[in-house]
């Protein structure tokens, strides 16, 4: 197995950066996910404001790992950066709610991380999954139970998890599967995409639970695989809407697709390295 790509994403829910190469610690890939949109009663992503995946972010200077350097932003034509005074007037003019762009606020901040207390009616909470009625909803048994009272892991504008591994095996699975939709890896966000092709063919990540995937002298303990919801749908760049692909997925797979994972053991990485599978770290 060899490492396809890397991806980083300044912004959450919004385009990130391919690289070819990049640090991983304990936070992930050294830069990911260090900025959020805040619409004053929860941190904002793509399940309720569908229009920031339009959007894309990349950073004027290499994060450290330390300082959290500007970003340049592309909206629609527009380029704009965060440090731009005009910038959050013209995402709240964008979105059509008074939103705030922040850097990753402490851990001890919890009211910034906490859910929005309002109750979702299951008409909207389907349609933020993707799902169409009579279909089942996703099994989240497994995760934190902070999960469900933050939007985000205190600390952090992960979802659940700092890294999300994907295969080869599962894309091209997914494209057999699914009708008459681009089966990109744009769609699902991933930070690392391996080619396994010498593995089975098929869903594989659910087989990589409590398993530790080695890069050099990087270890990745994988956790849970990863449900899906209504983002990997959306139409953004070049990639039309496709509310087929969560058929797809919760046919064939429970929702999910890829799995989740957390850094024991820091180290550079960079595409074309070789990834081995081991049950201990």
């Amino acid at each position: 197995m060899k490492i396809k790509s890397i991806w980083r994403y300044p912004i959450k829910s919004m385009g990130g950066e391919s690289l070819t190469q990049s640090l991983l610690s304990e936070q992930g890939v050294v830069g990911d996910r260090l900025y959020a949109l805040h619409d004053g009663q929860s941190i904002c992503s793509a399940k309720k404001y569908a229009q920031l995946m339009r959007y894309s972010a990349r950073y004027d200077t290499e994060p450290d790992g330390i300082n959290i350097p500007p970003v340049t932003l592309e909206i629609g034509n527009t380029a704009v950066n965060s440090e731009d005074t005009n910038l959050e007037e013209l995402l709240t003019r964008e979105l059509g709610t008074n939103v705030t762009l922040d850097k990753l606020k402490p851990d001890d901040n919890l009211e910034y991380y906490r859910r929005s207390t309002a109750q979702q009616p299951i008409e909207e909470i389907r349609n933020v999954l993707g799902l169409e009625d009579g279909e089942p909803f996703p099994d989240f048994s497994e995760f934190p139970d902070s999960s469900f009272e933050f939007s985000t892991p205190p600390g952090s504008f992960f979802d659940a998890y700092p890294i999300l591994v994907l295969t080869t095996n599962s894309l091209n699975r997914l494209q057999q599967v699914t009708q008459g939709a681009v089966i990109d890896e744009r769609r699902f966000r991933p930070n690392l995409v391996i080619e396994a092709e010498e593995l089975e063919a098929g869903f594989i990540e659910e087989q990589w639970r409590d398993r530790f995937l080695e890069i050099g002298d990087t270890i990745i303990k994988l956790t849970l695989p990863c449900p899906r919801c209504v983002m990997t749908t959306i139409a953004f760049q070049d990639l039309e809407k496709a509310p087929q692909i969560m058929r797809a997925l919760v046919q064939e797979n429970h929702h999910k697709l890829g799995i989740y994972g957390q850094v024991v053991k820091s180290g550079k990485i960079q595409v074309g390295d070789q990834a081995h599978l081991t049950e201990v770290a």
